[in-house]
């Protein structure tokens, strides 16, 4: 009877000591895993962080437009064409205004020709209004747009304005019933047209 008894207690302790073993080993190795995983996370997590270029911060300082240096002649009233052309178009001023015979002999009824100025350069605008949009649009297309045209390089009558502005030394345009051509010697005909609101 007592070798039973102590025979059932040796095995209720071995099966005890087998369980916590058991557990131990367990917890040791879910520790492990989890340990592994978090090696795993930080070092993927570093890893993306240096792969991954600092972000570019562009700084884009837009200077003030320009104004001028020079007053603008003395002007007298003309027609509403002439009343609308500007005195004043970024730093250039007009300095002086004459008859525009080119644009006349092209069919418009009322047509000049405008000089501007910054001080340093001169712009000329060759300015005409016609009776009607088709007979501008006529009259346009029988330049040739730029290619027939004298001294014009660019056809901007549905060009968006580039940025930075291009050196062109002359620009032509229809405006409606308005036909424009800037002349800029040294430059800057498309900024010019940019510039002017008609």
């Amino acid at each position: 009877m007592h070798r039973e008894e102590s025979s059932i207690r040796h095995a209720a302790t071995g099966s005890g000591r087998s369980s916590r073993w058991l557990w131990t080993t367990l917890l040791v190795l879910a520790l492990v895993a989890v340990a592994g995983a978090a090696y795993w996370l930080v070092a993927n997590w570093l890893a993306s962080r240096e792969a991954t270029p600092a972000p570019t911060i562009t700084v884009t300082i837009t200077a003030p437009p320009p104004t001028p240096t020079i007053s603008p002649s003395p002007r007298e009233s003309g027609t509403d064409f002439y009343n609308a052309i500007p005195s004043t178009i970024g730093a250039y001023v007009l300095v002086a205004t004459e008859p525009g015979p080119d644009f006349e002999a092209a069919g418009a009824y009322d047509s000049y020709i405008l000089t501007y100025s910054d001080g340093a350069h001169t712009v000329t605008v060759l300015a005409g209004q016609w009776r009607s949009e088709a007979a501008a649009t006529d009259a346009f297309n029988a330049m040739g747009g730029p290619e027939g045209w004298p001294g014009a390089d660019v056809d901007l009558t549905s060009t968006v304005c580039p940025d930075p502005p291009t050196p062109d030394t002359a620009a032509l345009w229809r405006n409606v019933t308005a036909i424009f051509e800037v002349r800029a010697p040294d430059g800057g005909a498309t900024e010019f047209f940019c510039r002017m609101p008609m």
